[in-house]
């Protein structure tokens, strides 16, 4: 909510968030990837079953795409990866209608690289959907195979 009372137009309430470090993991692990200069985007469907090869219970499927933030400490001391926080969930807040719809995304920095709002808010969506494309791909594959 807003001071003035009335809702923001976009949000980024818990729901839309990854927050259990297994969903992390899985993402980080069989998530299409992609990266441009300042971001690593992963991207997983949120159907994805778990090792025991059952879908998390707990996922709820009215949520649209829910994003995870990790920002490694080498980044920089807490105010740096503060900050870097701030502009990737602002990223997500702004874009997330245009985002395609039942992923995970899970974004970290690139080593030695300086926050840049220009640099985020200019690639966050093509690096989404680029992740997309090869999580569905990689999907695909190894569909093909089983």
């Amino acid at each position: 909510m807003s001071r003035t009372g009335g809702k923001r137009p976009l949000e980024f309430p818990k729901s839309s968030r990854v927050v259990r470090s297994s969903e992390f993991t899985k993402a980080l692990r069989r998530g299409g990837v992609a990266a441009n200069d300042c971001l690593v985007v992963f991207a997983l469907p949120h159907d994805v079953p778990d090792a025991d090869g059952e879908p998390s219970p707990d996922e709820s499927k009215t949520v649209k795409c829910r994003l995870g933030v990790t920002i490694p400490k080498k980044t920089g001391n807490a105010v740096v990866r503060n900050r870097w926080k701030r502009l990737i969930r602002e990223a997500f807040r702004l874009n997330q209608t245009q985002l395609p719809s039942g992923f995970d995304y899970v974004v970290r920095p690139k080593k030695d690289v300086t926050a840049d709002w220009k640099m985020i808010e200019k690639g966050f969506v093509k690096l989404v959907g680029r992740a997309v494309r090869r999580s569905q791909s990689s999907a695909d594959r190894s569909s093909t195979r089983s």
